[in-house]
Formats: structure tokens, C-alpha cells, sequence
């Protein structure tokens, strides 16, 4: 919200500052406009700029079941690298907040505000609703379902 304030702000003021001055008159902004095409489009043209970087895929969590949603995220406290997201009713959400803590020293991990999603290579369902993410470069997806596999009851998310 506050970004928008401050793009709003801003916009605002490059238009006050783009508007003639007080003392000129309409015709004569237009006349000098008129007589010199390109210098007009030149001044609203957008400089020139690099290709744009390709935009990342969106992550989108795996494993979910329906009715369930997100409700908050334990990070591994030995290894930052597996990063589960806790899912539950949506009811549930006041609750994980309230005793995250106390799920998060259970499964010894602390609670994140996100689980990094950049360099994810596959996710394991942990039971009671924890999705371990698994991230690269440390994790390959290779091992990262060696290592899913080899606790009992999980299973690796396809």
C-alpha cells in the first residue's frame, strides 16, 4: 500500500511539473509541438533498455489437499535448505499462529514468515499436514526423495 501511495505521489508530481507555465498559452504549447513532430515524440519516448529478464514461473506449493490451506511455515533448524509449509483448515490459521512454536520445536525448526521458492526441487509430504520443500543447489531431486523416502510414513509429491 505504501508503494502505491508513493507511485501515486510521484505521479502526481511529474505531472504538475510537465504542465506549461502559468503565462504561456495553449496554442503556443501545441505550435512548437506541431512544428517539430520528433522532438515531441522524443521527449515521450521511453528510453531504450535492455530485454527484459524472463519472468520466473510463479511457485505454486504441492500437495495440498482440498480444503486445506497454507497456514504458516517451519524452517529446518539444522538445515535451512528443507522448509515446510504447515497445511490445515483455513479456520486453523489463528491457531498455527498462536502455537507454531510449540509444532515448530516438536519437528525442531522455528516458524518463518515464507520458505524460500527460488531453487525448490520437489516437495514430501511429512504427514499432519507439513509439505517439506526441498532447495537446491544443496538438494537435488534425486536426493531430496532418497531422503523423503527414507523416513517412514512420508511420501514424495509428484
Amino acid at each position: 500500500m505504501k508503494v502505491l501511495v508513493v507511485a501515486t505521489f510521484v505521479g502526481l508530481s511529474i505531472v504538475g511539473c510537465s504542465k506549461p507555465d502559468s503565462g504561456a498559452t495553449s496554442t503556443s504549447g501545441s505550435a512548437s509541438a506541431a512544428a517539430s513532430p520528433s522532438a515531441a515524440a522524443a521527449t515521450t519516448a521511453p528510453a531504450p533498455s535492455a530485454a527484459p529478464a524472463p519472468a520466473k514461473p510463479v511457485f505454486a506449493q504441492r500437495g495440498i489437499k482440498a480444503g486445506s490451506v497454507v497456514v504458516g511455515y517451519i524452517q529446518d533448524s539444522t538445515d535451512p535448505n528443507q522448509c515446510a509449509a504447515v497445511t490445515d483448515a483455513p479456520s486453523k490459521k489463528d491457531a498455527f499462529t498462536k502455537d507454531g512454536d510449540k509444532l515448530a520445536a516438536m519437528v525442531k525448526g522455528k516458524v518463518v514468515p515464507s520458505c524460500p521458492t527460488d531453487s525448490v526441487v520437489g516437495t514430501c509430504n511429512a504427514g499432519f499436514g507439513l509439505l517439506v520443500n526441498y532447495s537446491g543447489p544443496k538438494w537435488t531431486e534425486d536426493t531430496a526423495k532418497k531422503d523423503c523416502a527414507s523416513h517412514p510414513h512420508q511420501k514424495w509429491v509428484d
